[in-house]
């Protein structure tokens, strides 16, 4: 392996600027929205029969999650309410689930959006164990003490 010398060097970061500008945005879009449709459902369902026969606790489960979903989206991207079922529709038909149950999900999901809070908490990493905050940062959280601070 041979030193990097200037050429390299210049090489490198004009090849990173380039691609920032073609690419750069696209892969802004991608990290801002690469968790908006996370389904971790315990049972996923693809058709309104399939739905309707769950039991009422699976279907509450499903729901609760549905407005989770788009309470998180109409607050992170800006969206309104119409805008956000509309977007909860057409992912999950994009994912294999039928129209008319993906239509029906849209009224739950409106609803929650226009009286639903956003709670951060309920999307912050939980120890799976203890149900405590992860917390993902290694430094020490104390102010920074200074000399004239007595």
């Amino acid at each position: 392996m041979g030193s990097l010398d200037f050429g390299k060097i210049i090489t490198i970061v004009m090849f990173f600027f380039i691609a920032s500008f073609f690419f750069g945005d696209k892969l802004l879009f991608w990290y801002k929205h690469k968790e908006d449709l996370q389904f971790s459902l315990s049972k996923m369902v693809y058709t309104k029969a399939d739905f309707n026969a769950l039991e009422e606790v699976d279907k509450e489960a499903i729901l609760d999650e549905i407005s989770l979903i788009c309470i998180r989206k109409h607050h992170v991207d800006k969206l309104n309410c119409s805008d956000t079922a509309y977007w909860l529709a057409n992912s999950l038909e994009a994912d294999g689930v039928d129209v008319d149950l993906a239509i029906d999900w849209m009224k739950p999901c409106s609803d929650a959006c226009e009286m639903g809070k956003y709670d951060p908490a309920v999307y912050e990493e939980r120890n799976p164990v203890s149900g405590g905050k992860i917390d993902k940062s290694t430094e020490d959280t104390k102010p920074t003490k200074w000399i004239w601070d007595d």
